[in-house]
This record gives C-alpha cells, sequence and structure tokens, in this order.
C-alpha cells in the first residue's frame, strides 16, 4: 500500500501558501507594500482586516506542510499507517472548515481524513 497522507498534506499546504509567493493570484495584490507602509512589527491586527486575511490565509498553509511532514516520516520512516485518531481529527477539522466555507480547499483534506481513516481500518494496530 503506498502511503502519500503526508506528501498530500504537504502539497495541499504548498498550494496554500503559494499566496507567499503570488499574493494576487488569491486577491492580495500590493499585499506586501500595505505590510511595508504599517512597519512589519504587529502589523496584523483587527484594525487592517487585509493583512490579517493575508496572514490567516498563509498560517494553515505552513501548519499542513509542518503536519505532513510528521505524517510523511510515520508512514516511510517507521513504516506504519497513520492512526485513526489523526484522521478523525482531519476529518472533524475539515468538515468544520467546509460547513464555514463550502468553497474552500478544506475538501482536499476532507480526502486525506477518509484516506487515514480506511487506511487505519486496515491494519488493526493503528486504530490508537
Amino acid at each position: 500500500m503506498r502511503r502519500i497522507n503526508g506528501i498530500a498534506l504537504i502539497v495541499i499546504g504548498l498550494l496554500h501558501s503559494l499566496a507567499l509567493i503570488i499574493p494576487g493570484a488569491i486577491g492580495f495584490p500590493g499585499i506586501w507594500n500595505e505590510i511595508s507602509q504599517n512597519g512589519f512589527i504587529d502589523v496584523v491586527s483587527g484594525g487592517n482586516l487585509r493583512i490579517w486575511g493575508y496572514y490567516w490565509f498563509l498560517i494553515p498553509g505552513f501548519a499542513l506542510m509542518i503536519l505532513g511532514i510528521i505524517c510523511t516520516w510515520v508512514e516511510r520512516r517507521l513504516s506504519r499507517p497513520l492512526p485513526a485518531f489523526f484522521g478523525w481529527s482531519l476529518l472533524a477539522f475539515s468538515v468544520f472548515g467546509i460547513a464555514l466555507d463550502t468553497d474552500t480547499g478544506f475538501w482536499l483534506v476532507l480526502l486525506v481524513a477518509i484516506n487515514i481513516i480506511v487506511a487505519s481500518k486496515r491494519r488493526p494496530d493503528a486504530t490508537a
């Protein structure tokens, strides 16, 4: 069985983090000028919702990459499927995100969550 869950999470995180390189592609043109005009330090605040939105768009991407790296390590280095609780946690996380915004990339995370749950059922020692 190919273990691709970690790689999938890394790819989803990278896609989300493309906003760092090409912010105009997701509706944040000129955001870096705006950030530099506000002085970089403590620039994320409720006073500027555009910068706040950009910041919170990037954070989940980086978090997914970190989770993906850990998952890849477990899947490849330990030669084990990811535990079912991780899949169920990702499932809850993605369903919540989808419920709040149906036009979202959480659908991709939902697919990974389901794959993790199914893979953990194939190997009983991965249910913890």
